[in-house]
């Protein structure tokens, strides 16, 4: 089996996209979106992550505080959308991968429109 490394295609900037924000902030925003897409929610994240404290959860996440044990109390579906999320972020820098990721996003962003109109 072969292991594929994500920083395979050289150093990139794990800030871009969040301001120029430290490492470990930029990936809880990461977190944080993907965690209110699936659970529509931060208390619904909350709750999933063994009761935790909405107002906690959101003080780590925001100040990149943030442990990524909690993940393990979520469900599966909960644990692939934060995956794919940090893959769709920091994942590869191929020209191709970046302009389907952006193509995703963009469609996603309309769906979120459309559902807010409706």
């Amino acid at each position: 089996m072969e292991v594929q490394h994500l920083d395979a295609d050289g150093p990139r900037s794990t800030t871009a996209g969040y301001g120029g924000q430290a490492p470990s902030i930029a990936m809880s925003m990461v977190v944080k979106d993907a965690l209110l897409r699936h659970y529509g929610s931060f208390k619904a994240a909350a709750i999933s992550m063994g009761d935790m404290d909405q107002a906690q959860l959101t003080r780590d996440l925001d100040s990149g505080k943030f442990k990524f044990e909690r993940l393990e109390l979520c469900d599966l579906a909960a644990k692939a959308s934060v995956c794919r999320a940090l893959n769709d972020h920091f994942g590869n820098t191929d020209p191709k991968a970046r302009r389907d990721r952006l193509i995703r996003n963009v469609r996603q962003a309309f769906e979120d429109l459309v559902e807010d109109v409706a």
